[in-house]
Protein backbone atom coordinates (compact mmCIF):
# COMPACT_ATOMS: atom_id res chain seq x y z
CA UNK A 1 0.00 0.00 0.00
CA UNK A 2 1.14 3.26 -0.83
CA UNK A 3 -0.56 6.42 -0.08
CA UNK A 4 1.02 10.10 -1.26
CA UNK A 5 -0.24 13.39 0.80
CA UNK A 6 0.13 16.52 1.99
CA UNK A 7 -1.42 15.34 5.63
CA UNK A 8 -3.75 12.28 5.76
CA UNK A 9 -7.29 12.52 6.36
CA UNK A 10 -10.70 11.04 5.38
CA UNK A 11 -13.81 10.33 6.20
CA UNK A 12 -14.89 6.29 7.10
CA UNK A 13 -18.35 5.21 5.84
CA UNK A 14 -19.52 1.78 7.45
CA UNK A 15 -23.37 0.82 5.98
CA UNK A 16 -25.95 0.08 8.58
CA UNK A 17 -23.58 1.70 11.55
CA UNK A 18 -25.42 5.28 13.37
CA UNK A 19 -23.17 6.98 14.59
CA UNK A 20 -24.44 5.83 18.05
CA UNK A 21 -22.84 2.66 16.80
CA UNK A 22 -19.51 3.48 15.48
CA UNK A 23 -17.78 6.89 17.08
CA UNK A 24 -14.81 7.54 19.41
CA UNK A 25 -12.26 4.92 20.26
CA UNK A 26 -13.98 2.34 18.23
CA UNK A 27 -11.50 1.85 15.99
CA UNK A 28 -8.04 3.74 17.36
CA UNK A 29 -7.57 5.42 20.80
CA UNK A 30 -9.06 8.75 20.67
CA UNK A 31 -10.21 10.22 23.83
CA UNK A 32 -9.70 6.93 25.50
CA UNK A 33 -7.17 4.15 25.92
CA UNK A 34 -8.01 0.77 24.74
CA UNK A 35 -8.34 -0.57 28.28
CA UNK A 36 -10.94 -1.93 30.20
CA UNK A 37 -14.36 -3.19 28.70
CA UNK A 38 -16.05 0.33 28.88
CA UNK A 39 -14.31 1.60 26.01
CA UNK A 40 -14.00 -2.24 24.25
CA UNK A 41 -17.99 -3.45 23.54
CA UNK A 42 -17.93 -0.93 20.35
CA UNK A 43 -14.47 -2.41 18.86
CA UNK A 44 -15.34 -5.82 20.04
CA UNK A 45 -18.60 -6.30 18.47
CA UNK A 46 -17.36 -4.04 15.07
CA UNK A 47 -13.69 -5.80 14.83
CA UNK A 48 -13.10 -8.53 17.09
CA UNK A 49 -9.78 -8.51 18.67
CA UNK A 50 -7.90 -7.18 15.68
CA UNK A 51 -7.93 -3.83 16.54
CA UNK A 52 -7.39 -4.17 19.79
CA UNK A 53 -4.33 -6.55 19.14
CA UNK A 54 -3.62 -3.92 16.22
CA UNK A 55 -3.10 -1.14 18.71
CA UNK A 56 -0.95 -3.12 20.75
CA UNK A 57 1.40 -3.95 18.53
CA UNK A 58 1.42 -0.66 17.40
CA UNK A 59 2.94 0.51 20.81
CA UNK A 60 4.94 -2.46 21.44
CA UNK A 61 6.50 -1.33 18.29
CA UNK A 62 6.88 2.08 19.18
CA UNK A 63 8.51 0.52 22.44
CA UNK A 64 10.85 -1.91 21.22
CA UNK A 65 12.44 0.58 18.59
CA UNK A 66 13.41 3.15 21.01
CA UNK A 67 13.82 1.02 24.26
CA UNK A 68 16.97 0.02 22.78
CA UNK A 69 18.16 3.82 23.24
CA UNK A 70 16.96 3.77 26.45
CA UNK A 71 13.74 5.95 25.43
CA UNK A 72 11.20 3.77 25.47
CA UNK A 73 9.20 5.67 28.11
CA UNK A 74 8.82 8.17 25.57
CA UNK A 75 6.67 5.96 23.58
CA UNK A 76 3.68 5.81 26.42
CA UNK A 77 4.25 9.16 27.81
CA UNK A 78 3.44 10.66 24.15
CA UNK A 79 0.52 8.38 23.82
CA UNK A 80 -0.82 9.96 27.01
CA UNK A 81 -0.22 13.49 25.64
CA UNK A 82 -1.68 12.50 22.28
CA UNK A 83 -5.03 11.59 24.04
CA UNK A 84 -4.92 14.28 26.67
CA UNK A 85 -5.19 17.07 24.20
CA UNK A 86 -7.79 15.23 22.11
CA UNK A 87 -10.00 15.64 25.53
CA UNK A 88 -8.48 18.84 26.16
CA UNK A 89 -7.75 21.09 22.56
CA UNK A 90 -11.63 20.92 21.17
CA UNK A 91 -13.38 22.31 24.09
CA UNK A 92 -11.18 25.41 23.59
CA UNK A 93 -11.15 26.06 20.15
CA UNK A 94 -14.14 28.46 18.36
CA UNK A 95 -16.79 26.45 16.08
CA UNK A 96 -16.57 28.66 12.78
CA UNK A 97 -18.60 25.93 11.00
CA UNK A 98 -21.28 23.70 11.55
CA UNK A 99 -19.40 20.68 10.89
CA UNK A 100 -15.74 21.05 11.33
CA UNK A 101 -14.59 19.98 7.82
CA UNK A 102 -15.56 20.05 4.16
CA UNK A 103 -14.67 18.10 1.01
CA UNK A 104 -13.78 19.60 -1.88
CA UNK A 105 -11.67 20.04 -5.37
CA UNK A 106 -8.84 22.52 -5.97
CA UNK A 107 -8.53 24.05 -9.42
CA UNK A 108 -7.73 21.52 -12.38
CA UNK A 109 -4.48 24.30 -12.41
CA UNK A 110 -3.11 24.34 -9.66
CA UNK A 111 -3.70 20.23 -9.03
CA UNK A 112 -1.63 20.45 -12.15
CA UNK A 113 1.19 21.92 -11.04
CA UNK A 114 1.49 19.80 -7.91
CA UNK A 115 1.14 16.47 -10.13
CA UNK A 116 4.01 17.99 -12.39
CA UNK A 117 6.26 18.99 -9.59
CA UNK A 118 5.18 15.21 -7.72
CA UNK A 119 6.14 13.73 -11.42
CA UNK A 120 9.74 15.31 -11.91
CA UNK A 121 11.12 14.77 -7.96
CA UNK A 122 9.64 10.59 -8.63
CA UNK A 123 11.19 10.69 -11.50
CA UNK A 124 14.32 11.80 -10.34
CA UNK A 125 14.53 9.59 -7.32
CA UNK A 126 13.54 6.48 -8.97
CA UNK A 127 10.56 3.58 -7.55
CA UNK A 128 8.53 5.16 -4.90
CA UNK A 129 8.84 5.02 -1.80
CA UNK A 130 12.74 3.84 -2.10
CA UNK A 131 14.48 6.82 -3.58
CA UNK A 132 13.42 9.20 -0.64
CA UNK A 133 15.19 9.57 2.84
CA UNK A 134 12.71 8.76 5.27
CA UNK A 135 11.04 11.77 7.63
CA UNK A 136 12.78 12.38 10.87
CA UNK A 137 10.29 12.22 13.72
CA UNK A 138 11.36 12.73 17.58
CA UNK A 139 11.68 9.75 19.74
CA UNK A 140 8.84 8.03 20.75
CA UNK A 141 6.43 10.29 18.71
CA UNK A 142 3.17 7.97 18.52
CA UNK A 143 1.27 9.81 16.14
CA UNK A 144 2.67 7.42 13.29
CA UNK A 145 4.11 4.01 13.19
CA UNK A 146 7.15 5.62 11.33
CA UNK A 147 9.74 2.77 13.13
CA UNK A 148 7.64 0.06 10.88
CA UNK A 149 6.50 1.90 7.99
CA UNK A 150 8.66 5.20 7.56
CA UNK A 151 6.94 8.30 6.07
CA UNK A 152 8.69 10.21 3.28
CA UNK A 153 8.36 14.09 2.95
CA UNK A 154 9.01 15.96 0.21
CA UNK A 155 9.71 19.78 0.45
CA UNK A 156 7.99 21.83 -2.18
CA UNK A 157 9.38 24.85 -0.70
CA UNK A 158 12.11 24.72 -3.44
CA UNK A 159 9.54 25.76 -5.61
CA UNK A 160 8.41 29.26 -4.71
CA UNK A 161 5.89 29.70 -7.40
CA UNK A 162 4.32 26.59 -6.18
CA UNK A 163 4.20 27.42 -2.67
CA UNK A 164 2.40 30.55 -3.32
CA UNK A 165 -0.03 29.15 -5.84
CA UNK A 166 -1.31 26.71 -3.05
CA UNK A 167 -1.14 29.07 -0.58
CA UNK A 168 -3.13 32.02 -2.61
CA UNK A 169 -6.03 29.14 -3.68
CA UNK A 170 -5.82 27.41 0.04
CA UNK A 171 -6.81 30.83 1.67
CA UNK A 172 -8.91 31.82 -0.52
CA UNK A 173 -11.40 28.60 -0.29
CA UNK A 174 -10.78 28.78 3.55
CA UNK A 175 -12.03 32.46 3.43
CA UNK A 176 -15.27 31.05 1.57
CA UNK A 177 -15.34 28.55 4.20
CA UNK A 178 -15.62 30.52 6.79
CA UNK A 179 -16.61 33.66 6.40
CA UNK A 180 -16.61 34.26 10.35
CA UNK A 181 -12.65 34.39 10.66
CA UNK A 182 -11.20 38.03 10.98
CA UNK A 183 -8.45 37.29 8.93
CA UNK A 184 -5.82 34.13 7.98
CA UNK A 185 -2.10 34.04 8.73
CA UNK A 186 0.16 31.83 6.69
CA UNK A 187 1.69 29.06 9.51
CA UNK A 188 3.27 26.39 7.17
CA UNK A 189 3.13 23.88 4.37
CA UNK A 190 5.22 21.06 4.69
CA UNK A 191 5.03 19.39 1.17
CA UNK A 192 4.37 15.71 0.53
CA UNK A 193 4.39 13.03 2.31
CA UNK A 194 4.16 9.54 1.62
CA UNK A 195 2.68 6.94 3.73
CA UNK A 196 4.15 3.47 2.95
CA UNK A 197 3.01 -0.37 3.04
CA UNK A 198 0.84 -0.75 7.03
CA UNK A 199 1.21 3.03 8.14
CA UNK A 200 -1.31 4.06 10.57
CA UNK A 201 -1.82 7.30 11.21
CA UNK A 202 -3.01 8.25 15.09
CA UNK A 203 -5.91 10.32 15.38
CA UNK A 204 -4.58 13.82 16.66
CA UNK A 205 -5.35 17.31 17.37
CA UNK A 206 -3.01 20.23 15.60
CA UNK A 207 -1.13 22.20 18.00
CA UNK A 208 -1.81 25.77 17.99
CA UNK A 209 -1.87 27.90 16.40
CA UNK A 210 -2.83 25.28 13.47
CA UNK A 211 -6.51 26.59 13.52
CA UNK A 212 -7.37 25.43 9.99
CA UNK A 213 -5.61 23.76 7.39
CA UNK A 214 -5.89 22.28 4.06
CA UNK A 215 -5.27 18.65 3.00
CA UNK A 216 -4.37 17.73 -1.00
CA UNK A 217 -4.79 13.81 -1.65
CA UNK A 218 -1.05 14.39 -4.76
CA UNK A 219 -1.63 10.22 -5.47
CA UNK A 220 -1.99 6.78 -4.07
CA UNK A 221 -1.66 3.67 -4.86
CA UNK A 222 -2.98 1.00 -2.55
CA UNK A 223 -3.56 -3.21 -2.98
CA UNK A 224 -6.84 -2.23 -0.24
CA UNK A 225 -8.77 0.49 1.39
CA UNK A 226 -7.02 2.55 3.79
CA UNK A 227 -9.78 4.53 5.80
CA UNK A 228 -8.99 7.07 8.11
CA UNK A 229 -11.28 9.45 10.38
CA UNK A 230 -11.91 12.79 10.90
CA UNK A 231 -14.44 13.79 13.99
CA UNK A 232 -16.83 16.99 13.76
CA UNK A 233 -18.27 18.72 15.99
Amino acid sequence: MRSSKTKAISFVILPGLAAAQYGLDTSFPVQHNFAGDEYLHRTRSIFGESRIEAYNEFLKGCILKYGKEGKGHFCTANEKERIHYNNIQPPGMTNYTDIGFKKLKVSNETFSMIQKFWEKRTGERGEVPGGFLDENWPPGNTYTNHWSSPTKMISVYMDRNLTETIYKEVELKLKAWIPAASGFSRSSLYGIRIYTTESILATHVDRDPLISSAIINVDQSVTEPWPLEGYGH
